[in-house]
């Protein structure tokens, strides 16, 4: 019988498991190695990442919750575990991005203000069958 992922035990939780993974990425170096390896970019320090973070600008709007939050000096990092559900993943990104800069863009300041931004979706298998490698 398969083991249900909200039911495992520690020992066989992996990487893409969403207790796990939040454990690993909220080590700053960790995280920072992670965002350093996927972007090809040097991160200058990683403020602590927040997990789960939620945004909910009004009642009525569709909120956001983040598996991993980072900012450093100049950027802002949101980084998904996908395990499965592709089919919007373009669109949700691009929501993720526009939630990025409402949570950044505080009231009286300008648009060059808003930080450099990312959001990372790391998925078990390839969301646009590409022929990608699958992370295992």
């Amino acid at each position: 019988m398969k083991e249900s992922s909200y039911f495992k035990k520690l020992e066989n939780l992996t990487f893409t498991d969403d207790y796990m993974f939040g454990e690993v990425l909220k080590d700053p170096e960790l995280c920072a190695g992670l965002i350093e390896r996927l972007l090809k970019i040097k991160v200058d320090h990683i403020e602590y990442p927040e997990l789960q973070k939620s945004i909910k600008p009004t009642y009525e709007s569709h909120g956001v919750r983040f598996d991993v939050y980072v900012k450093d000096s100049d950027k802002v990092y949101d980084i998904e575990m996908q395990n499965k559900d592709y089919s919007e993943i373009l669109l949700r990104s691009r929501y993720y991005q526009s939630m990025i800069d409402v949570d950044n863009l505080l009231k009286g300041r300008v648009y060059k203000d808003l930080p450099e931004s990312f959001v990372i979706f790391i998925c078990k298998n390839d969301p646009f069958n590409l022929g990608l490698s699958a992370l295992l």
